[in-house]
C-alpha cells in the first residue's frame, strides 16, 4: 500500500522465482489497494524463460578466468576446469560465430569467440572472473534458434490472464 501511496502504479511479479500461491497472494493485496482507493493498478507477470547455463566443474568453487585468456565452451560432459567446460546447448554453439560475444553470469563475464568448430567455441576472455557450475550464458550477437516460451512460462501466462 506504501508503494502506492507513494505513486506506484505497475507491480511486477516475478515468475523466475516462487509458487503460484504466492503470487496469488501478492495479487490478493494488490487488488485490495486497487478497490480500497478505487483506482487501477497494472500487474506486469516478468515470465522467466529460457534458462541457458554452463555445465559444472572440477573445482566445487569454479574456476577464475583470467582476461586474454584461451577458454573453450564444448559438449564433452567431463567436469569443467580453467581451460574449458560444457555448454549443453549446442544451438548456442550451432548460432554463434567469430566475434560474437558470450555473457556470463548476468553479464559478469564477457568472452569472444575466436573459433567454433563441431561442438564447440574458442574464446578469449574480455571480462575476467569466477566462473562456476550451472551459471546463465547469454548471446546478445546470436539468434537461437529456440522457443522464448518455455512450458513454465506458458503455465505462468496462463495463470496471469
Amino acid at each position: 500500500e506504501k508503494l502506492f501511496l507513494a505513486g506506484a502504479d505497475v507491480f511486477r511479479l516475478n515468475f523466475s522465482h516462487g509458487e503460484h500461491a504466492q503470487k496469488k497472494e501478492l495479487l490478493d493485496i494488490i487488488r485490495a489497494v486497487e478497490a480500497k482507493y478505487d483506482h487501477p493498478i497494472a500487474i506486469l507477470g516478468d515470465l522467466q524463460g529460457p534458462k541457458l547455463r554452463v555445465g559444472t566443474f572440477a573445482n566445487p568453487d569454479g574456476e577464475v578466468l583470467q582476461a586474454g585468456q584461451s577458454f573453450r565452451f564444448d559438449l564433452d560432459d567431463a567436469p569443467g576446469n580453467d581451460r574449458r567446460v560444457k555448454l549443453p546447448h549446442p544451438e548456442i554453439i550451432e548460432a554463434s560465430e567469430v566475434g560474437h560475444n558470450l555473457l556470463i553470469d548476468d553479464g559478469k563475464m564477457k568472452l569472444t569467440v575466436t573459433g567454433k568448430g563441431p561442438g564447440y567455441l574458442d574464446c578469449v576472455v574480455d571480462v575476467a572472473g569466477r566462473i562456476k557450475d550451472r551459471k546463465g550464458v547469454n548471446t546478445p550477437d546470436s539468434i537461437l534458434q529456440i522457443s522464448c516460451l518455455t512450458p513454465k512460462d506458458r503455465k505462468d501466462l496462463e495463470y496471469m490472464l
